[in-house]
């Protein structure tokens, strides 16, 4: 039976002082990659990108969404045409965005705004780019990245954001009957972890939600890069509660944040025995290496374990900005923002991709 207690958050301060600084990712193994995978392609149809290209399926339509070269917030509906995001040129951000679906049914796209706060907007007809106005989740976030937002139920959207003292802010956004309310508590901090000084990592960590079969619960695991350049990965209760800090990999190194999502549903979380659970329980991760190209690496058992990094199949695909993960049912969709100054295979800032399974 694990014990309910929970660690004393001095030992955190302690352990963790090592989550702070430049990111600089993958002196590895340079072991073959496992899975299937396609060839890296133009998945963007011609578009130029600052970020990968996060994306979600919603009633067998899939929505994406990117930041453009011009710090705008820009959506393609079912692989047409991109547009800026309700025809707003004016939704500005640094960070990339990202793109939920939540209420069940329903898709949220989720951005730091100029301000530091976080705002969300939902989509009222995907076909038409018709969407709701931007709405902030509160005051106080104080971003200095992304939101980080997974579902810990149906009817409860987690969201983490790096904030401007570089420890983690987190809130829940809650939905009964079709009205959003933010948690009572409003946005909190968690002092356990001090997050990287790099730009770059603070725009591109992420965070998944899965059943823990160490904990025997469902858990929410957030990835970050530590000051010694290493990936770090906090285990959190479904109230922020920091459980167990860790080092994903005493090898790997990363000039990028780490990009990370689970396979399987991602609305619901399965428990052992139940249909989807061997997929939940497949993680990939990736960064950028201190090569300048992509690395992953997968686990098997919902993060328990990672096997070595390795770049994909196929040719070396660098890029400057951190990768995004789009999970499906059964394989991911890894996404970057091609370095031209690199290789020419692909423009400069072409969103590059291929599916791994």
């Amino acid at each position: 039976m694990r014990s309910t207690t929970r660690p004393n958050i001095r030992r955190w301060l302690a352990a963790v002082a090592a989550l702070v600084s430049s990111l600089v990712l993958l002196i590895g193994v340079s072991a073959p990659a496992q899975a299937a995978e396609t060839s890296w392609a133009d998945v963007g149809n011609g578009a130029r990108v600052l970020s990968g290209v996060y994306s979600v399926t919603v009633g067998g339509a899939t929505y994406e969404v990117a930041r453009g070269i011009d710090n705008n917030v820009w959506f393609r509906y079912n692989n047409g045409s991109w547009h800026p995001l309700g025809g707003d040129n004016s939704a500005r951000t640094v960070s990339p965005p990202r793109i939920v679906e939540f209420p069940p049914g329903q898709v949220m796209a989720l951005l730091r705004g100029l301000d530091g706060e976080i705002w969300y907007s939902r989509a009222t007809n995907g076909p038409a780019n018709f969407w709701a106005p931007w709405t902030r989740i509160g005051s106080g976030a104080r971003a200095i990245g992304s939101p980080l937002a997974v579902l810990i139920t149906p009817n409860v959207l987690h969201i983490d954001v790096p904030n401007d003292g570089r420890f983690v802010s987190y809130t829940g956004l809650y939905s009964f009957d079709g009205v959003l309310s933010q948690s009572s508590s409003g946005w909190r901090v968690s002092e356990y972890a001090r997050l990287s000084s790099d730009n770059a990592d603070i725009e591109g960590d992420s965070s998944l939600v899965v059943y823990n079969t160490g904990y025997g619960r469902t858990m929410i695991s957030d990835f970050y890069v530590g000051t010694d350049g290493h990936i770090w990965e906090v285990t959190e209760y479904s109230d922020g509660a920091p459980a167990s800090v860790r080092r994903i990999s005493e090898t790997a190194v990363c000039d990028s944040g780490v990009a990370a999502a689970r396979l399987g549903n991602q609305t619901t979380v399965a428990t052992p025995g139940q249909p989807g659970f061997a997929d939940q329980q497949r993680v990939l991760i990736a960064c950028i290496g201190t090569d300048g190209n992509v690395w992953t690496s997968q686990s098997s058992d919902g993060g328990i374990t990672f096997g070595n990094f390795s770049r994909p199949s196929g040719a070396l695909a660098p890029s400057t900005t951190t990768p995004a993960i789009s999970p499906s049912g059964t394989s991911w969709t890894l996404t970057i923002s091609w370095n031209g100054s690199r290789s020419t295979l692909f423009p400069d800032h072409a969103a590059v991709g291929k599916r791994i399974s």
